[in-house]
């Protein structure tokens, strides 16, 4: 054999694999690094089984609030006194059964000024590892207010009440003793699949936190999410506090409420001007949110009611298991094969309906008023081929 001709041919050979190679690894990185294909231009048949809502349309929203703004001579406010801002305070004070309620500008506003009402001078609060207040507010209470907020639930919705009583002992019967001022409860919990708290536990913290003299909030931003049945005057009887997001599924571009006590809502106001979120005009999303609350209301039972039907339907096909929580609110999972899920990505990227990605096995589905655009069989066969 020819040394020097077999050891150029084996050079030739481990090049040209080399060179194949990196063209493979190329191309898998050109790949991963495209765009995902595009969904079709949004339009009022357009659905989203992720997410709360649909994302605002400008046109649309601006149309809308003109409409009101015509029709209401009365709708402006000055510093969130007066016209449809008073009305919408009403209404949501009826609604979660408080004697007040005010707009705040932000969720994030409305939490801190929330637990530092409740709190007073006890400058210590309990609150889910999981919730908005812990996770997502960059240490707002410790950092404007002073307030320590002692985490409990690690990877859960809902703190067990052995943990409740533990943080509470430790803290009042440490070396240094310090009462809990406030405890606040986020339900449903957006990090934890949308689960709520359920009302039975939240009875027996509320018992426990006002024997020792704490006062509680809800931060129910997706309160109104909560499936047809829920008793929503009996949970937020159990709170001093209580915010609702206006934007999230109301149809408002931003805002919140908090309700409460006369006494309660008058310091919280007062603080929101302190934090700097007295704006001079809320009348735009007070509008928008007030105009949308009663349709709303209607049309989350019905949308509920779609959403179970389909998961019922996906179920009886022995394709999909239900790994739903017993305590959801609108969010359900939908366990599947990954090709399964893939497919019905694809389906619903053509017919603009957005579906959950596949993760550890299952699918997340939305139940949100958007699912009303389309028949129940069309969701069917997206899933199903």
């Amino acid at each position: 054999m020819d040394r020097r001709a077999f050891l150029q041919g084996s050079l030739a050979t481990a090049l040209a694999a080399a060179t194949a190679d990196v063209a493979a690894a190329a191309q898998a990185a050109s790949a991963a690094a495209a765009p995902p294909p595009a969904f079709p231009p949004v339009d009022a048949r357009s659905v989203w089984l992720v997410g709360d809502s649909a994302p605002p349309d400008p046109l649309a929203m601006t149309a809308r609030l003109a409409e009101l703004a015509r029709g209401n001579a009365d709708i402006r406010d000055r510093y969130q006194d007066g016209g449809v801002v008073a009305e919408l305070e009403r209404s949501f004070a009826q609604l979660l059964g408080k004697e007040d309620c005010a707009f705040f500008p932000t969720g994030t506003l409305t939490n801190n000024v929330a637990v530092r009402v409740l709190c007073g001078e006890q400058r210590r609060a309990l609150v889910q590892q999981e919730s908005h207040l812990y996770r997502d507010e960059s240490d707002a209470a410790q950092r404007l207010s002073g307030i320590n907020l002692l985490p409990l639930a690690a990877g859960r919705a809902s703190p067990t009440l052995e943990e409740m009583r533990g943080a509470i002992d430790a803290s009042e019967n440490g070396p240094y003793p310090m009462k809990i001022g406030a405890v606040s409860l986020e339900s449903p919990v957006r990090r934890a699949d949308g689960e709520m708290v359920p009302l039975p536990l939240v009875k027996e913290i509320a018992t426990l936190a006002r024997a020792h003299g704490a006062r509680l909030h809800l931060d129910g931003a997706r309160l109104l999410l909560a499936q047809p049945g829920f008793d929503l005057a009996a949970y937020t009887a159990l709170f001093d506090t209580v915010y609702v997001s206006l934007y999230k599924y109301l149809e408002a571009p931003f805002g919140a409420v908090l309700a409460g006590s006369k006494a309660d809502i008058a310091e919280a106001r007062d603080l929101r001007h302190v934090y700097g979120g007295a704006l001079y005009q809320g009348w735009m999303p007070a509008a928008l949110a007030h105009d949308a609350l009663p349709r709303f209301r209607s049309e989350i039972v019905v949308a509920h009611q779609r959403a179970r039907q389909l998961v019922s339907a996906l179920v009886d096909s022995g394709k999909v298991r239900d790994g739903s929580s017993p305590h959801a609110s609108n969010i359900f999972w939908l366990e599947m094969e990954q090709s399964l899920a893939e497919a019905a990505f694809e389906r619903g990227r053509q017919a603009g309906i957005r579906v959950g990605r596949w993760k550890d096995g299952r699918i997340p589905l939305y139940a949100n008023t958007t699912i009303l655009r389309r028949p129940l069989e069309e969701y069917v066969g997206l899933f199903l081929g």
